[in-house]
């Protein structure tokens, strides 16, 4: 046996599967109108669902907009407490939002040189 002879071998039997397949492949069929109504049926439904969303939407937004008077008065949230803002009062804090003064002592006297102190001495 030859490389050439092997070829025709193995070519023909690729023809036969090939017959095979063929012969076993279904027909693809075209269209036909009767499946485009199915389709245009199935999309009366979709468009029923969008135009009641759309509906849906038009009518919450006059609904959201008519304005609401609120039935009692509602605290702001600047004039809010929490429950336990009690807790943040420690003693001493007043000493917290004071800022020192530099270079100021109320208690300070001047101190006296020894030269001072001696001028002093009584005589």
């Amino acid at each position: 046996m030859t490389g050439n002879d092997d070829d025709r071998d193995l070519r023909a039997r690729f023809a036969a599967l090939r017959e095979e397949e063929a012969a076993q492949a279904p027909e693809f069929a075209l269209p036909t109108p009767q499946r485009r109504r199915r389709f245009a049926g199935s999309l009366i439904p979709v468009a029923e669902c969008a135009l009641a969303i759309v509906a849906a939407i038009f009518v919450l937004r006059f609904v959201a907009l008519e304005p609401r008077r609120p039935s009692a008065p509602v605290a702001s949230l600047t004039e809010w407490r929490a429950p336990t803002d009690f807790l943040l009062d420690t003693p001493g804090r007043e000493l917290l939002r004071t800022v020192p003064a530099i270079g100021e002592w109320s208690d300070y006297t001047k101190a006296v040189s020894p030269r001072e102190k001696h001028a002093q001495l009584p005589k």
